[in-house]
């Protein structure tokens, strides 16, 4: 029994650790939206004439975003699914096609949120969002790929976090100091998520042993000379989605502010 008590301590320490920075809700207040966002669902049929994806799988995501956004009293509900005939859209090749897309399509003062079978034209793995897109009536929007964000239904979080006004995490490929210093002009501009030295196409096993979640990059230091000490569990990252936990105090209060912020609001 005694052993049993142990070992389950040592589950629960490891348990409060991991998600201590997260704990923001308890420790430090956050706005509160008390708004809940009407999503426009568009499926873009394939070269077949297939959706392939169903009105149940984007319900499941959208349950799983509302979790993220549950902090900042923000949640989302689909008000309508639309079909797209033009298969030109399952695969745009680019921001215009994108742009297109979105200008044929979009609702206005609704999030537009866009599924397709291949996003190439974008870094993120899991499609491409209008940065700040929630202040826009009509020119943002979201485009999920299919195939990414049924394995790894934190990627639909990842591009909310993109329409709300975040960046990732590694922009400026580690010119922001590990010191903070330079934190509020250089990398995502938010302090409270670490420097980030990934460049977008390394192989992510020189930065971080996905077995166990740690980061391990010492091939670079920073302009002081300091090792960089990323946090991988961060959502606008890009490591490994068994490895996220969420977003960072500093990352909501931004989403919420973007919102508040902007000259429309969203119905």
């Amino acid at each position: 029994m005694k052993n049993l008590l142990l070992t389950l301590s040592v589950v629960l320490l490891s348990v409060v650790a991991a998600f201590s920075q997260y704990e923001y809700s308890r420790q430090e207040s956050l706005p509160c939206l008390d708004k809940n966002f009407t999503i426009v669902v568009h499926f873009v049929k394939d070269t077949s004439g297939n959706v392939n994806i169903t009105e149940q799988n984007v319900q499941e995501l959208i349950d799983t975003l509302n979790v993220y956004f549950e902090p900042i009293c923000a949640s989302f509900s689909i008000c309508d699914f639309q079909v797209i005939d033009n298969y030109q859209y399952d695969t745009p090749k680019n921001e215009n096609e994108f742009q297109q897309m979105i200008n044929q399509y979009n609702e206005e003062y609704r999030i537009n949120l866009y599924f397709s079978d291949l996003v190439s034209f974008s870094n993120d793995a899991a499609g491409f969002a209008t940065n700040a897109g929630v202040t826009m009536t009509h020119d943002g929007g979201i485009v999920a790929e299919i195939g990414y964000v049924l394995g790894f239904p934190k990627g639909l979080p990842h591009l909310f976090g993109h329409y709300f006004g975040l960046l990732d995490t590694w922009e400026g490929n580690g010119i922001e100091l590990v010191n903070g210093d330079n934190c509020t002009v250089a990398g995502d501009l938010i302090c409270d998520t670490p420097s980030d030295p990934y460049i977008p196409g390394d192989t992510l096993l020189l930065y971080i042993n996905p077995n166990i979640c740690r980061f391990w990059y010492r091939s670079r230091r920073d302009a002081n000379g300091e090792y960089y000490r990323t946090d991988v569990s961060n959502i606008m990252s890009y490591y490994p989605e068994s490895c996220k936990c969420g977003f960072s105090h500093g990352q909501y209060v931004r989403m919420a502010n973007t919102y508040l912020s902007a000259p429309f609001k969203l119905w």
